[in-house]
């Protein structure tokens, strides 16, 4: 069965999803894939990109894929955020996206394919020790010797890299910042885990010690560009999957609550809560939304409104689960375990990227 969808049919892309992740990944699922090698099953990754058609959504249909924008992903990043699913589809649609940011078209031929059936899979190591995403950073430096271009350096904060077939990573030449690939498996190429309050989600340490690496392209900052404003927005997306799984968990909560006799004055706070929830829920899928669609359309307030969907999504989300997890008083609730769980995420997801102070100072540069 492969996802078939447009602008048109959203809907029906949400319904399936959500029903195809709900019978495949239950909560008890996902925990007992956490503390496992790789953290997620890639029986099922496989499945979602190859027999659903994610991997091929927004790759161009000359490379194999299904054309689509990123206002059709976000309802998959949504849905996918929403389960707190810990396989490396985000990252892998980053990386589809920068490589065909960079115009190389012999390395989009070479893997777009591969990405676009899911047997390939990529992530982008573009931050820095902060999580910065800096442009003009010299945390990784590419010299050119006999046999082709080394790199040398770190990146931080590089998603599910564990696992990353490919690795788009920019780097200072002595002409500037350029955009280079490398491959996995290749010697210098070494990935260590990095600590993260995030359990459904692995970050690592990414180390080039003369790892070789194929330069794409010396435009660095526009790609770079597009990189971060997909990897925000994709976050902002699954803010607002996470957020509608609170609501519909606090939800729950008061129904069955209610059954018991609460006082009235319990109930009217709970009630209230449940309609921040859904103020929050419409202002972080509309932020996503608009910030995917100006993507799409190129327009000029691009960075800003992906950096101000990120920075909604990342203060609502915590705001939300911070609000659930009260609001279940802790114990005594089979989901107030999950719920912590997409605290860790909230937390995390917001800080990938900068944080919010990066997110307010880009805003104010435009």
């Amino acid at each position: 069965m492969t996802i078939r969808g447009s602008l048109e049919d959203q809907p029906a892309l949400h319904d399936t999803l959500r029903g195809y992740l709900t019978d495949h990944l239950p909560p008890a699922e996902l925990r007992s894939m956490l503390d496992s090698e790789p953290g997620y099953s890639p029986d099922l990754h496989a499945r979602l990109c190859h027999d659903l058609g994610l991997a091929a959504l927004t790759i161009p249909e000359e490379f194999g894929g299904r054309g689509m924008s990123q206002a059709e992903a976000c309802t998959v990043h949504s849905e996918l955020g929403r389960v707190l699913y810990p396989g490396p589809y985000l990252p892998s649609c980053v990386a589809g996206a920068a490589l065909v940011a960079t115009g190389d078209h012999e390395a989009c031929e070479r893997w777009l394919p591969l990405m676009a059936e899911g047997s390939v899979s990529g992530t982008v190591a573009a931050a820095d020790e902060d999580g910065h995403w800096s442009q003009g950073s010299a945390g990784v430096r590419a010299e050119y010797a006999t046999g082709g271009w080394r790199l040398y350096g770190r990146r931080w904060y590089v998603t599910a890299a564990h696992v990353a077939d490919i690795v788009v990573v920019p780097a200072t030449t002595e002409s500037g910042l350029a955009m280079f690939l490398a491959e996995s498996g290749f010697a210098g190429l070494t990935v260590s885990r990095q600590l993260d309050l995030d359990l459904t989600r692995r970050i690592a340490i990414t180390s080039f010690d003369a790892a070789p690496a194929r330069l794409l392209t010396r435009d660095a900052d526009a790609v770079m560009a597009r990189a971060e404003h997909e990897f925000l927005i994709a976050t902002a997306a699954e803010a607002a999957g996470g957020i509608g799984w609170c609501l519909d968990a606090s939800i729950a909560y008061v129904k069955d609550r209610e059954q018991f006799g609460p006082s009235t004055g319990s109930f009217e706070a709970a009630a209230q809560s449940c309609v921040d929830m859904v103020g929050d829920l419409q202002s972080v899928s509309a932020a996503a939304r608009y910030a995917a669609i100006a993507v799409a359309d190129g327009a000029a307030d691009v960075a800003q409104a992906a950096h101000a969907a990120a920075l909604r999504a990342g203060e609502a989300y915590r705001r939300v689960v911070e609000a659930a997890i009260h609001l279940f008083g802790g114990v005594g609730f089979a989901q107030a375990e999950d719920a912590q769980l997409y605290y860790r995420r909230a937390w995390s997801a917001e800080r990938l990227a900068g944080g919010p102070q990066t997110h307010r100072a880009a805003i104010a540069e435009q």
